[in-house]
């Protein structure tokens, strides 16, 4: 590693308990390094892909839609729960919509979409919804195939019982 660059650590954030724990697991370990650290929280937004047919895109459109509506409000949660690191750890939250699977989009904003190296990226496992599901699979695979940088699958291993009581 270049010492002259901070440390660079890439977290898939999502409103999931997998996603939870990985941002979580990404905040234990920048208070324990010690070195220089840049932490990216990053929100994948995956929306169907339009086609040329008027009739079929009526219909992506209003499920894009959708899907924009509740990655806002997810994105919201995600935020309030990273607050709780504010004063531990200093990190940037980044959000990306694009059309496609998650991991695809996520891999090319990593590969083009950063200015430095990223030395660690932290995800969940989880696996895309719906549709996605049937011909997407984990996340977490496709980002460890397609990377060329160490990654961390965490496991859900947060404990919400303390988040409860502030429902």
């Amino acid at each position: 590693m270049d010492v002259s660059r901070p440390y660079t650590i890439v977290v898939r954030v999502d409103g999931t308990p997998e996603g939870y724990a990985a941002a979580e697991y990404a905040c234990s370990l920048c208070v324990k390094l010690k070195v220089s650290y840049r932490l990216i929280f990053l929100y994948v937004v995956a929306l169907y892909r339009r086609t040329a047919l008027n009739l079929i895109n009526r219909q992506t459109d209003q499920l894009n839609a959708d899907i924009r509506e509740d990655a806002e409000n997810s994105m919201l949660k995600c935020k309030q729960f990273l607050s709780r690191f504010e004063s531990l750890v200093s990190y940037e939250w980044i959000s990306i919509k694009d059309e496609g699977n998650i991991g695809p989009i996520m891999v090319q904003f990593i590969h083009d979409g950063l200015n430095s190296p990223v030395d660690l990226v932290v995800v969940g496992r989880t696996v895309d919804t719906g549709i996605k599901k049937i011909v997407g699979g984990h996340v977490s695979d496709y980002i460890i195939a397609n990377l060329k940088c160490p990654v961390m699958v965490v496991k859900n291993e947060y404990d919400f019982s303390d988040d409860e009581g502030g429902n």
